[in-house]
């Protein structure tokens, strides 16, 4: 049996199969029951079963119909003329009558869209629900909060040719009910019912569905602008920029409603700024401005369009552009915005200084209360980038008592920005020598910062803290800790060397030897790996090896030709020939740090042999 036709067959089945059950346990309950005492209870039941056997004729009608629709389409399914056909069946009307004061047709509308007709006079909304979700094959489910009176009352109903939603929106708005529909089930609630989110999505949606409509329905209706305009800021919310921008484009590609392509346009910039088209996002906004000069947007399209500058690195005109709108709006919320923007640009830029006086300018607008939208994450931004500013620029007492006073007024905030203050509060200590105050900043945001990525960071300067301090077995144990814990971060490369320095300062040369050599072997590709070289080789001539430590120097200068390595390594050399007592051979060395031109002998500088025949034959690296 064809697959199309056995699916409503089972279907009709199924119908028959729960009419004879709903008989016989009807059949039973009255027996069980015995006679009831009065006619009005044995009326009551009687209309009850009534009512579900016209539910269950209504479904097995809409089923019966759409056999005979399938039968009729296999039968001309040989035919050349299949489709057209098969199109006029599918808008030929049914007609479904549940009752004879309810009259429902479902016919094909426009777009190949099913619609409703409904025509009912004096019938209960349950009734009406009733017959819709069974001509619709969904479960009707009412909330047990819903009043029965509401779907108790009676109206007179007459909709033509509409969506079964809007026939639903209409029927349930008669009570102030809502509903929820998915595809099985159809399920109404009061409003009382959804939350304050949910509420906002449903009624969102439905107006979107609307719009919708109105696009399918009347496109050539000049009102249908504001539906597109209206689903581009829904999409536009909803963080969907590419197709928002399809919307906003249709706008201003069709239409000539002013008020409603102005908006359009604005909003493509926006769209363009979201979607990093920073190009087309100024183009947008330079025609807002030049098409609308007075309208109270111009100086947001104008600081986006700074901002736009910044994205691309463009930091000169964006500053420019910034400072008109300083000059242009210096009433407007905007022109905080700029100064506040600008000031970002500067750090950028690595200007400190000026970003410093943009940052104190937008502190005391902000404190004015000329910035109109207060928000405290402003004022954390403004405090911590002062802070930042000071801390650059060396000032750091300062830089310290701007980020103390911005963690005292947020004991314990959160926010990226906070903590962000707290670790630098603690390196502005450490810049001081105030050891023991760093140690203790470290400590403490690391305790309230346990998750964050910075943590190697404050591992590191607690070590160095300690390191500082003379203590540098907990030093050690620090580092050690903090490279078994974040073994892949940056900062683990870097306690290595801080081990080595931690051995070397305790004068335990063999083993700051060791931790030196083991630094550069685990982390060759390390930014310090010269100086964990330096390390390994220092250490070994304090611990009086001197041979081997001229051999390390001699390796040094054939990785690193730096001026500064150079002078040291020939230094050290000649040092080691002084101790050796070879001093003829210790002032060559010196001399050739002198040498510009000399960087790595390949000779052997540390032989018994006269330095003037080892260099005779040798050449830079």
């Amino acid at each position: 049996m064809n697959r199309k036709l056995l699916v409503p067959l089972c279907m009709v089945l199924c119908g028959f199969m729960g009419i004879f059950t709903l008989f016989l346990v009807n059949v039973t309950t009255l027996q069980g029951e015995g006679v009831p005492d009065n006619s009005y209870s044995v009326n009551e039941i009687l209309n009850r079963e009534k009512r579900n056997l016209e539910k269950l004729q209504t479904q097995l009608q809409i089923l019966e119909t759409q056999k005979d629709e399938e039968k009729q389409i296999q039968k001309n399914e040989p035919q050349n003329v299949e489709h057209v056909n098969r199109k006029q069946l599918n808008k030929a009307p049914i007609v479904i009558k549940p009752n004879e004061n309810i009259v429902l047709t479902k016919e094909i509308g426009e777009y190949e869209v099913p619609v409703y007709s409904i025509d009912a006079t004096q019938v209960k909304i349950a009734d009406i629900l009733q017959a819709l979700s069974a001509s619709f094959a969904k479960s009707l489910i009412v909330d047990e909060d819903v009043d029965s009176a509401y779907l108790s009352s009676y109206v007179n109903i007459s909709i033509q040719k509409s969506p079964l939603r809007d026939i639903l929106e209409v029927v349930l708005g008669i009570r102030g009910l809502e509903f929820i529909q998915d595809e099985d089930s159809i399920y109404v609630i009061t409003l009382s019912k959804l939350n304050e989110d949910t509420a906002f999505e449903y009624y969102r949606d439905k107006g979107v569905q609307l719009y919708q409509k109105a696009q399918l329905k009347y496109p050539n209706d000049r009102r249908v602008a504001k539906a597109y305009l209206e689903l581009g800021n829904y999409y536009y919310d909803l963080g969907f920029h590419f197709l928002a921008l399809q919307e906003y484009k249709i706008v201003l590609g069709k239409y000539k409603e002013p008020q409603l392509i102005k908006e359009a346009l604005f909003k493509i910039g926006r769209c363009y700024d979201s979607l990093k088209d920073y190009e087309n996002a100024r183009r947008a906004y330079f025609q807002f401005m030049y098409s609308y000069p007075k309208d109270p947007l111009v100086d947001d399209a104008l600081l986006s369009i700074g901002d736009s500058l910044v994205e691309q690195g463009l930091y000169h005109k964006a500053i420019d552009i910034y400072e008109r709108v300083i000059r242009e709006y210096p009433k407007e919320d905007t022109a905080c915005r700029a100064q506040f923007n600008m000031a970002k640009t500067y750090v950028k830029m690595g200007n400190y200084r000026n970003a410093l006086q943009s940052f104190l300018q937008a502190r005391e607008k902000y404190y004015s209360g000329q910035m109109r939208v207060e928000s405290d994450q402003m004022r954390v931004e403004i405090e911590y980038q002062i802070g930042n500013c000071l801390y650059f620029l060396n000032e750091y007492q300062d830089a310290g008592s701007v980020l103390g006073n911005l963690l005292v007024s947020a004991p314990g905030g959160e926010g990226e920005l906070i903590e962000n203050a707290s670790f630098l509060l603690g390196d502005c200590f450490y810049k001081q020598d105030n050891y023991l105050a760093a140690f203790q900043i470290f400590r403490k945001t690391i305790d309230t910062y346990s998750k964050s990525n910075k943590v190697p960071y404050g591992m590191y300067f607690i070590g160095k803290s300690l390191r500082a301090m003379n203590m540098s077995d907990s030093a050690i144990q620090t580092f050690r800790d903090g490279m078994q814990a974040y073994p892949d971060d940056n900062y683990a490369s870097k306690m290595a060397l801080e081990i080595g320095n931690c051995y070397f300062d305790s004068g335990d040369y063999n083993l700051a030897y060791h931790a030196f050599d083991n630094f550069v072997k685990q982390y060759p590709s390390s930014e310090l790996v010269v100086e964990g070289r330096i390390g390994t080789a220092d250490a070994l001539y304090h611990d009086k090896k001197y041979e081997e430590a001229i051999n390390s120097y001699l390796e040094l200068l054939k990785t690193n030709d730096e001026e500064r390595i150079r002078l040291y390594a020939f230094k050290r050399i000649g040092d080691c020939y002084k101790s050796m007592g070879k001093l003829e051979q210790a002032i060559k060395s010196y001399l050739l740090g002198l040498d510009k031109n000399e960087v790595a002998p390949k000779p052997l500088l540390h032989t018994d042999a006269p330095l003037d025949e080892t260099t005779s034959n040798t050449q830079p690296l």
